[in-house]
């Protein structure tokens, strides 16, 4: 796609209504896109840096400031240069758009955000927030999954889980009495956590078909309206800050001298398990790895009989964390400057890849 025409935030949004309009053309009539045809991918990354300290961080080959808070970016990754439009309005929950393949879009968002102190994040939205997702429009398809072998190692699934991997994808009519079916089985509850919900939201006259990830992965495959597409990123945006800023304000511990000791403010997160751990050690020694998704680091210290404590570094800021494990629950406690993402990538990880019923109440 040529880029060079465009030369404003208006110019970038006439691009991506043609795009809309012409992919849910081809995909209503030929029921496939052309070759060279896609569909437009919208990312929202939390972000703790600046666009300049981004570009220290990732490989940027080119950049152009197309407007006011608005840079095109060429990002080079196993020497293939791939396009994005980077919007930072909001310093804190940036959107990076793109008209590259899926896959290798995926691809290069992953490189950018997994990068060791990077102060990049997905938006790890909670089962709880995909579903109001589902109520923003007509439900046309989901996907269901569960990854435990994404964290997990082999020996602890096959001593203690019962899938390793279980993914269940449909659409088209149906689909919701299907979710309701799997959702209320009680055997499979615990094993059945959203991927992704595909809506088609009807307002004013405008439609936009949509398929929402968990990690804020928004793709449009159709629609009359780029503005409602901005809406609905901005509405589903706006929900996942309101509940990072109530962990920030409320689960935030800070220490100040008092006339009789010391005084805390904040109080931690508990994530209740409805998925028992056996083994806590063996539990700890999978989710302290480094690695995606968690990004987690730490050292355990057994307190009693299936009670421990990490005290460790997320590797998304280098924030300190102290958590204490149990069978049923964890405690986590969060510094007075921590990133509250890490709380929610702690949670909404916890719910696709070990236990989809976990629960964590954060304080209003």
């Amino acid at each position: 796609m040529s880029t060079s025409s465009i030369q404003s935030r208006r110019d970038l949004f006439d691009v991506f209504q043609h795009t809309i309009e012409g992919t849910y053309d081809e995909l209503v009539e030929e029921q496939e896109l052309q070759p060279g045809q896609t569909m437009l991918k919208t990312f929202l990354i939390e972000s703790n840096v600046t666009p300049e300290e981004l570009h220290e961080r990732v490989d940027i080959t080119e950049a152009r400031e197309v407007d006011f808070d608005l840079q095109e970016l060429i990002i080079q990754r196993n020497a293939t240069k791939y396009t994005f439009f980077l919007d930072h309005e909001d310093s804190r929950f940036w959107t990076l758009y793109t008209l590259e393949e899926s896959e290798d879009a995926k691809k290069v968002v992953q490189d950018m955000v997994s990068g060791i102190r990077n102060g990049l994040d997905y938006t790890w939205m909670p089962i709880e927030q995909q579903r109001e997702v589902m109520d923003m429009g007509e439900f046309r398809d989901v996907g269901v999954s569960y990854d435990a072998d994404d964290v997990f190692s082999e020996d602890y699934i096959d001593e203690r889980l019962d899938f390793g991997d279980l993914s269940v994808r449909s659409s088209g009519r149906g689909t919701g009495t299907l979710f309701d079916i799997l959702d209320s089985h009680d055997e499979l509850s615990s094993f059945l956590s959203l991927s992704s919900v595909g809506i088609k939201r009807n307002v004013n006259g405008s439609f936009i078909l949509e398929r929402v990830t968990h990690n804020g992965r928004f793709t449009t495959s159709g629609g009359d309206s780029i503005q409602l597409h901005l809406d609905t990123v901005a509405e589903i945006k706006g929900r996942y800050a309101t509940l990072l800023r109530k962990i920030e304000e409320n689960h935030r511990l800070s220490y100040e001298s008092q006339e009789h000791g010391t005084g805390m403010d904040g109080t931690p997160l508990v994530i209740e398990l409805d998925n028992e751990i056996e083994d806590v050690r063996q539990f700890i020694e999978n989710i302290i790895t480094a690695k995606n998704p968690l990004r987690l680091w730490g050292a355990k210290t057994k307190l009693d009989d299936q009670y421990w404590k990490i005290k460790g570094v997320d590797l998304h800021n280098n924030d300190k964390y102290t958590i204490e494990i149990c069978p049923k629950w964890l405690r986590l406690y969060l510094g007075d400057e921590a990133c509250g993402n890490t709380a929610l990538r702690i949670y909404s990880n916890l719910q696709r890849h070990y236990d989809s019923n976990a629960t964590m109440e954060v304080e209003e």
